[in-house]
Parts: structure tokens; sequence; C-alpha cells
């Protein structure tokens, strides 16, 4: 009775979290500090770096099972 056997959701993870951290202290900066929006690009770079890896690690995981 199950119509959709092959669905797959991505495993929970804390990157958009910080990805919206990065965003919100770049937000920040514009109206307060420079140096608070360059530590919001760094957040934001090191956010999107990790969860790419993860999903890329994710779809590694799938082929090798």
């Amino acid at each position: 009775m199950n119509e959709h056997p092959d669905i797959h959701l991505p495993s929970p993870s804390f990157w958009p979290i910080t990805l919206a951290l990065g965003l919100t202290l770049i937000a920040i900066g514009v109206v307060s500090s420079f140096i608070v929006s360059i530590v919001g690009v760094i957040v934001l770079l090191i956010a999107i770096a990790g969860w790419t890896m993860e999903n890329r690690a994710d779809g590694m995981e799938e082929h090798h099972e």
C-alpha cells in the first residue's frame, strides 16, 4: 500500500541555521560595523562549504549501499 517507497529525506543538519546566522551578521554589520559584516561573510562561506560537503557525503553513501 506504500505508493512511494523510494522517497529520500535529507538527514537533519545545523548548516542552514549557521547560514542564517551569517546572513544576519552581514545585515547587522551593514547597519553597525564593517567588521561584523566580515565575520558574517566568513560564517556564511563556512556554512555553504559545510552544507555542500555534507550533501556530497550523503550522496556518496547512497551510491555505496
